[in-house]
């Protein structure tokens, strides 16, 4: 509980620190819709409405940003997109969701909603089964903070993770890399460490580097790069616009160099 109110506090850090860069002053009149709906996307509650039985600790800022990332970039690799230009977007990128879906799903934050947010497998999530209110409420936000981005033509985003033979044959690909432990730290700290917390500690992701140092260290490391080009059960995959195979080469080589360590 320490750790996760710590994260959350960390978050609403997070939110007067961006809002302040990106030009969106918090003392600013904020439609009272798209209040309510910037509550929620920092919200691991989501308003009250995830069932407290299989609440992850998720919220929507954990993979997702409310600012133009290009133009005010914070440093993290996050494995979703900005939510700025959702409202403009044609289509979601989650390919279960359709076309006259895409206002009821919050743009497709209801799959989120409930994959994410409460462990929900992917096979049985309804993406239309998030709050209606909320999800005009989240969409309100999206368009105000799209508006006031003052962004070009819109890009669509596409989610593809790997097949897991795809996933495993990019994973022998990246073990064969030269990878570099200092530089492998400083990316997990930009792009695992908001889930895994530190390698040796248990966040909302799993402990990467055990107490006790697997009996097949590379069979291990293996795992965890094919796991981050497929995406699992709660972490969503990241391709290789997110993570370039040799960045994830250099956080295998740290990964192996703070297990090895314990011996």
């Amino acid at each position: 509980m320490l750790l996760f109110r710590m994260f959350f506090r960390f978050q609403l850090l997070l939110q007067v620190i961006f809002f302040s860069f990106a030009g969106l002053s918090l003392a600013e009149e904020i439609p009272e819709l798209a209040k309510l709906g910037r509550q929620l996307f920092y919200d691991p509650s989501f308003g009250g409405s995830v069932d407290p039985k299989k609440a992850t600790g998720f919220s929507c800022t954990t993979c997702h940003a409310d600012f133009n990332e290009s133009e005010y970039s914070d440093g993290l690799i996050r494995s979703g997109s900005s939510i700025v230009g959702v409202t403009r977007r044609q289509k979601s990128q989650w390919k279960e969701i359709q076309p006259n879906q895409l206002l009821r799903s919050a743009g497709g934050a209801g799959v989120c909603y409930q994959r994410f947010l409460q462990g929900i497998p992917a096979k049985k999530v309804n993406p239309i089964a998030i709050p209606e209110q909320k999800a005009e409420a989240l969409m309100a936000y999206f368009d105000y903070v799209t508006s006031k981005a003052q962004v070009g033509e819109t890009e669509q985003v596409s989610y593809n993770p790997l097949s897991r033979t795809e996933a495993q044959a990019a994973a022998d690909k990246i073990l064969k890399l030269d990878g570099d432990a200092d530089k492998g730290w400083k990316l997990y700290g930009k792009s695992c460490a908001g889930c895994h917390s530190g390698p040796k500690k248990r966040g909302i992701g799993t402990q990467l580097v055990r107490s006790r140092p697997p009996s097949n260290l590379e069979a291990r490391l293996h795992k965890i790069a094919s796991y981050t080009r497929q995406g699992g059960y709660l972490m969503p995959a990241l391709g290789t616009g997110k993570l370039s195979d040799q960045d994830l080469a250099n956080i295998i080589e740290f990964l192996r160099d703070i297990t090895e360590a314990k011996k």
